[in-house]
């Protein structure tokens, strides 16, 4: 069906090393977000086949995963749109590689930084947008600065997703490429 998918073996050596048979580790304990994680998995893909049963091994992997990592990442824990990045990795790997990419992607592509510190960095992000659009974009910006239409009102989700969940797949699964592939 899809995909043009690629990740490198460089893709697993992780920033905390740990074995691959963690995630089974951090998944028999408890989290605080399990809540919050259940409520989430259910509005991840529910239109994708693997994903669309409550209970199905698509939600079930995709509990396991968002609860393995915000047991793993105390700081951060599980946020809110966590679930769609998992959610493509577990479209093209096992539970157990997934969990070592979301974790590579949070630490080593600093993902995790736009979480902490009530979002300082995320801001940051919104202000190097408009003024990326400012530059290249100058009508565009114009057109949005008159509409009062602000970079956090449609890019938070971007950001705080990689772009996984407003996108359409074979979209995502490219931007996912050039993420794992592209980027030294």
């Amino acid at each position: 069906m899809l995909l043009n998918f690629r990740v490198r073996k460089e893709s697993f050596v992780l920033f905390k090393p740990f074995p691959l048979q963690s995630c089974t580790c951090f998944r028999i304990k408890d989290s605080a977000q399990e809540s919050v994680i259940t409520r989430d998995i259910h509005r991840t893909f529910p239109a994708h086949d693997y994903f669309k049963d409550t209970g199905g091994d698509g939600q079930e992997s995709l509990y396991k995963i968002c609860k393995a990592y915000s047991v793993y990442d105390e700081d951060i824990g599980y946020c809110q749109g966590q679930s769609f990045l998992a959610a493509v990795l577990l479209l093209h790997m096992p539970e157990e590689q997934a969990f070592c990419v979301l974790v590579k992607i949070m630490y080593d592509y600093h993902l995790r930084d736009l979480y902490k510190n009530n979002f300082e960095v995320l801001h940051c992000k919104f202000y190097q947008l408009e003024r990326l659009m400012q530059e290249q974009l100058p009508d565009l910006h114009s057109h949005f600065c008159d509409l009062n239409l602000e970079a956090h009102m449609y890019a938070s989700q971007w950001f705080l997703t990689l772009f996984t969940a407003k996108f359409p797949l074979c979209m995502v699964f490219h931007i996912i490429d050039l993420l794992l592939c592209e980027v030294e």
